[in-house]
């Protein structure tokens, strides 16, 4: 019975780890990105089912910035003035976002990136779930 107990217990020690994303993976962050759901540490969900704002990340060499864009019907943005710079920090088992505005500073671990999903995860332990944006005329 004991050696079930471990086999379980490594099962989930192994199933819980998430492993860090690729160099090439970071790429995939550059773009238009929406988000979807926000899940607290307690377990706690907050859905977005319309976002007036989306995140435009635009990296290049590690450097880049954030700025918050309103999508327009026509497929057009509506830049807002601020422009936040940020570095991805490579840390020996994830990549870091670290942000740099006028009025603060904050970090955020990737926890995932691919093609159309973006998972971040603050100081707090609180996970921002993107989707990349699709523009209104293309939606179906």
């Amino acid at each position: 019975m004991k050696k079930y107990f471990y086999v379980l217990l490594l099962l989930i020690g192994l199933i819980s780890c998430t492993s860090k994303p690729s160099k090439e993976a970071i790429l995939k962050i550059n773009g238009y990105w929406e988000i979807e759901k926000v899940t607290f540490p307690d377990g706690n969900k907050k859905e977005y089912q319309v976002n007036e704002f989306i995140d435009f990340i635009s990296i290049k060499n590690l450097n880049g910035t954030r700025q918050k864009v309103a999508p327009q019907l026509d497929g057009t943005f509506l830049k807002g003035a601020l422009q936040d710079k940020i570095r991805v920090v490579d840390s020996s088992d994830s990549y870091f976002l670290k942000t740099n505005s006028n009025f603060t500073k904050w970090e955020e671990k990737i926890i995932s990136v691919s093609e159309d999903i973006l998972v971040l995860e603050n100081e707090n332990k609180i996970k921002y779930h993107y989707k990349k944006f699709i523009p209104y005329a293309k939606r179906k």
